[in-house]
């Protein structure tokens, strides 16, 4: 009997009505609309949901292009304004991803555990892009600016290669075949969870675990399905852990790797993880820190680059929320709140320094 978890119809078309949402966000192909109404036809429950995101998502080429799609449909371009708790509204913008995106059309996916337990395939995107998969097993893949992203399922073990970038991972559960990320000189193998892996370099990762448990090892420990049992009730504690230098990491911490060392887990509020996880929703959040590590981030999601005329700018606490991508609202609130001003050397590199306050 298969041990892969199924998304339900429900979940199932929500999942759909969020990439076409998302489609006709950056507008549709004719071949995409033709899609997308064939899509529609099928079930009510399909326009429903397309039609309940439209709410949430409340941009007018979305709501145009399906005025347009469907002209008897009453109240579309006005949709009810309501409180949507902020808990609510992040998960469904997690989904849509507020960013560009990448509309990636319905794949023929595996649909037998013969066609399902060998897969390969290679995801990527590009600098500023975001994109959001779903594997043959309804595992959900979140892949960030500028990332590349290997996965190759067998009948044992399923194991993904973040080459570069940044991967949010919902994995689906499957007793029988471990889930394993591996970046850099790091193993993150998945106990039932939903964690986020950042690459900046070869021997510097980040991992935040948001639900259930992550083991961090080495690359040379592979993880059967009976160590995959036995680990899923252990702690840093625990022989078995101890016996392959691991480490456990929980929903609700971090771990930081530099130089391929795991650094002490840290414990993370809810305004932590919120702002380490911003980019799922589209958004950059910074609570003080340097400018020169602000721009970094930026950097991240953009062609262009910044030069700091004066280094002690450098050090300048930053503090907002910034659309990732968003350069010019940037520069804005760099020259409202800190009086930094700037100057274009070229299409993609700018210049700061402080302004004249004379």
């Amino acid at each position: 009997m298969s041990n892969i978890h199924q998304f339900s119809s429900k979940d199932a078309i929500q999942a759909d009505a969020s990439r076409w949402i998302s489609a006709m966000d950056r507008g549709l192909s004719k071949q995409e609309r033709m899609q997308f109404q064939h899509w529609v036809q099928q079930n009510k429950a399909h326009q429903d949901a397309v039609f309940e995101l439209a709410q949430l998502w409340d941009e007018l080429s979305v709501l145009n292009e399906l005025s347009s799609l469907f002209p008897n449909k009453n109240s579309i371009n006005k949709p009810a304004r309501r409180e949507i708790n902020f808990s609510i509204a992040a998960s469904v913008f997690a989904a849509l991803l507020v960013a560009s995106f990448i509309f990636l059309g319905i794949e023929q996916w595996p649909t037998t555990p013969q066609e399902q337990a060998k897969y390969s395939k290679i995801y990527r995107t590009k600098v500023g892009e975001q994109a959001t998969f779903v594997l043959p097993d309804s595992t959900i893949v979140q892949l960030n600016t500028n990332s590349l992203l290997e996965v190759a399922y067998t009948k044992n073990r399923r194991q993904l290669i973040l080459s570069r970038g940044e991967g949010r991972f919902n994995v689906a559960k499957d007793a029988a075949r471990p889930f394993t990320v591996m970046a850099g000189d790091k193993s993150f193998t998945a106990l039932g969870t939903v964690f986020n892996v950042q690459r900046n370099a070869a021997s510097d990762l980040e991992l935040v675990v948001t639900e259930g448990k992550v083991m961090i090892t080495d690359p040379s420990v592979a993880v059967n399905a009976d160590d995959f049992v036995q680990l899923q009730s252990a702690s840093n504690d625990t022989d078995s852990v101890k016996k392959i230098n691991a480490s456990i990491v929980i929903s609700g911490e971090k771990a930081l790797i530099k130089e391929s060392i795991t650094k002490p887990i840290k414990r993370l509020t809810q305004d932590d993880v919120q702002r380490d996880l911003a980019w799922q929703q589209g958004m950059l959040i910074f609570n003080g820190e340097s400018l020169s590590e602000a721009l970094q981030e930026v950097s991240r999601y953009t062609a262009t680059r910044f030069e700091l005329a004066d280094p002690a700018l450098a050090s300048l606490k930053v503090a907002g929320v910034f659309k990732a991508g968003d350069i010019i609202g940037l520069l804005d609130s760099l020259r409202i709140n800190l009086a930094i001003e700037h100057e274009r050397l070229g299409e993609h590199i700018v210049s700061l320094k402080h302004g004249d306050h004379s």
